[in-house]
């Protein structure tokens, strides 16, 4: 399983999951990204999830996620209803090879911001007797009734979120140093930590070994907030700040962590001669034909959905 919690307020929205994949009989990996960014025309989400890590040949949910929305410029809703779909179709080939049945379950965890206004919708798939089951729903504290629908601000989900103490003798300490951090009165950073700091407790306390030492935390800010928009992710290990590498975004329809990854792979050998050139006093090495060959790389990536998970 895994240890996911997500914040949702009017200024900004966070996600923390641990990093780690689990399968009975073989040693953990903890070095899985449990979170995809999606960003279109009216909206923002963190799709982080709880359940299948991998499938057998090691393609993880997240990548696929990515996969699913590349090339689509769908409305945000419109875009989770493709991924519920997929999911519906994609996934139950991949949990019934888990033995255990009570493991064959798998949630979408995701905080969003729709036309500016925090969010919190869940994909779920679980075995029963009868079969699986499916729900996609958006979380709110009121019915249909009731004056004002307000979003659900804290939620918890996998193995590591049993294993905590309950959420509410950490409620109050934790949304008053989000209240703080939208008023620009403590850092991304220690509020990034604070909530790495509970993902390694979650870790601790889960005695099954479903929860990994690592973790990712996302966030985005409300443009409407005093940080007017914006937000970044930090990867930490027990506890503190560590190396990690890009997450799976798709903006409007392209795979932006491709592209990114092609930038770096590319640009940064350049960089590293350049500075040592300058460090010895000569003149920088040109560019040269690595323009062409990222050209080259770039139109090779794919530009349209795949929803098959292999």
């Amino acid at each position: 399983m895994t240890f996911i919690l997500t914040i949702q307020t009017r200024g900004s929205i966070w996600l923390v999951a641990d990093r780690r994949l689990s399968v009975p009989g073989r040693p953990p990996i903890d070095d899985a990204v449990k979170a995809t960014l999606v960003e279109v025309t009216d909206g923002i989400a963190m799709l982080g999830y709880a359940g299948l890590g991998a499938t057998a040949f090691g393609t993880q949910p997240s990548q696929w996620v990515s996969n699913v929305l590349r090339g689509r410029h769908h409305p945000l809703e419109q875009m989770l209803n493709v991924v519920a779909s997929a999911m519906k179709r994609e996934f139950i080939p991949h949990m019934q090879g888990v033995r255990d049945t009570r493991l064959r379950r798998h949630s979408f965890i995701i905080p969003a911001f729709l036309n500016d206004r925090p969010r919190i919708y869940t994909i779920d798939m679980v075995h029963t007797d009868e079969g699986y089951r499916f729900r996609y729903t958006r979380h709110i504290i009121g019915g249909a009734l009731t004056p004002l629908q307000v979003t659900v601000p804290i939620c918890l989900a996998g193995s590591g979120a049993a294993a905590l103490p309950p959420i509410d003798r950490r409620k109050r300490p934790l949304l008053s140093l989000m209240k703080a951090y939208n008023r620009k009165k403590v850092s991304e950073h220690t509020l990034a930590k604070y909530l790495a700091q509970i993902a390694y407790s979650s870790h601790l306390a889960t005695q099954d070994g479903t929860v990994g030492p690592d973790s990712l935390v996302v966030w985005r800010n409300s443009k409407r907030s005093w940080h007017k928009g914006g937000g970044a992710h930090a990867f930490f290990s027990h506890g503190d700040r560590s190396n990690g590498a890009s997450i799976p975004s798709i903006s409007n329809g392209m795979d932006m962590s491709a592209l990114a990854n092609i930038l770096m792979e590319e640009l940064a050998p350049h960089f590293e001669e350049v500075s040592v050139a300058w460090d010895r006093g000569e003149e920088p090495p040109e560019f040269g034909g690595r323009e062409k060959r990222i050209n080259q790389r770039l139109s090779k990536l794919p530009s349209t959905p795949d929803e098959k998970l292999r």
